[in-house]
């Protein structure tokens, strides 16, 4: 992957009118600097929450127009409508229903062409049961004297865990006494748009959110680790904890030096919580890795290592259907981001259950849309 983000442009950055961006996660915006780079100039058109969060990303910002998406705060799916009348749509990453924090996705209203993202095409998500799991492994480690650490992404990620905490702090689950913290100074910053968005009463978020505020947000003691002396003081605490850090595949970031300290000693736990993709860190601790390459050296791994996809921000692949079939076929539905098993399960499952065209294009596939 990164090989193909270093591939030459397959057209002139000057020649393009304008990016359509539709959440700020990485992966969905990261290549703007390098559009940049070779010529781009023109809009980049995404929603309020987006532009914001794209601020903290890569200092960057834009304007609102889409519909809301539900993946997380500012996502939205795009339509197009080209020069000749023909509409190209654009799931993004479409969020699942039962997101703790956001209105479920706006419904696909149809279009000539549409890309569709498969990330969890070949999955289910077991929300009731990974939500007693979490809390399950969390209440067991504070139990046994142990740390809790949670790989989370910084966006929308370390929100949804912060909820999930505060829910088990008010039902006694989580001690008052074991504190919480969040060890990522951009999960802080998009920690405060979240909070900024409850106080203006965001429509896409679910109205018992709105009617809770910030608090939904703030499993008190809550402690934010900014600087990186507070990270490396937080390295030497002592006594039960648990500590939410990015990056969440364990790629780098400060959850590294919390992993390298927690990995060898069975009391603690790890808890992945969300996808993880293959030749990362997260993934390798989900498949059982007994050690761990990091900083040069090999951590052996005897904690515990719990995987709860639940948390993923992604719908699964009935979640997709649901959100598709109250529209009329497309011509073309092309499965992207995914990796090859699962978006060769949703061609197959929406061909056998819509009657749909879907295609997994190869990368670098060119194709007409009309």
């Amino acid at each position: 992957m990164r090989r193909r983000n270093w591939r030459e442009l397959p057209c002139d950055g000057a020649d393009i009118e304008a990016v359509v961006v539709t959440h700020a996660h990485l992966d969905h915006c990261g290549y703007l600097p390098r559009l940049v780079r070779h010529g781009f100039r023109g809009r980049i058109v995404t929603t309020e929450f987006t532009a914001r969060l794209m601020e903290i990303v890569l200092r960057d910002s834009a304007k609102l127009q889409n519909e809301a998406a539900g993946h997380i705060l500012g996502s939205s799916w795009a339509a197009l409508t080209l020069e000749d009348g023909a509409v190209l749509a654009v799931s993004g990453d479409l969020g699942r229903p039962g997101h703790p924090l956001l209105r479920p996705p706006e419904p696909f209203s149809g279009a000539d062409v549409l890309l569709m993202e498969s990330t969890y095409g070949n999955r289910r998500h077991e929300e009731q049961a990974g939500r007693a799991h979490f809390a399950d492994v969390v209440t067991r480690t504070l139990a046994r004297g142990g740390t809790v650490v949670i790989p989370s992404f910084a966006l929308d990620r370390t929100e949804v865990v912060l909820h999930e905490l505060t829910q088990l702090r008010r039902t006694g689950r989580l001690p008052a006494a074991v504190p919480v913290y969040v060890d990522s100074p951009m999960a802080l910053a998009a920690l405060d748009v979240y909070r900024d968005a409850l106080v203006m009463r965001a429509p896409e978020l679910r109205p018992e959110v709105l009617a809770e505020g910030p608090a939904a947000l703030s499993p008190e003691p809550f402690r934010a680790v900014r600087s990186l002396q507070e990270s490396v003081e937080l390295g030497h605490a002592g006594g039960p904890a648990v500590i939410v850090s990015a990056s969440g595949m364990a790629t780098g970031g400060r959850v590294l030096h919390h992993l390298r300290r927690v990995l060898p000693d069975p009391r603690n736990a790890v808890v992945v919580v969300g996808f993880a993709a293959v030749g990362t860190r997260a993934r390798d601790l989900v498949d059982g890795a007994r050690v761990l390459k990091m900083f040069g050296e090999y951590v052996p791994v005897r904690c515990q290592v719990a995987d709860v996809p639940h948390f993923s921000a992604h719908a699964d692949a009935a979640q997709i259907l649901d959100w598709l079939r109250g529209a009329p076929a497309p011509h073309v539905t092309y499965l992207v981001h995914g990796e090859p098993e699962a978006s060769a399960a949703l061609r197959e499952r929406i061909d056998r259950t819509l009657g749909w065209t879907a295609v997994v294009p190869r990368s670098g596939e060119r194709v007409l849309v009309r």
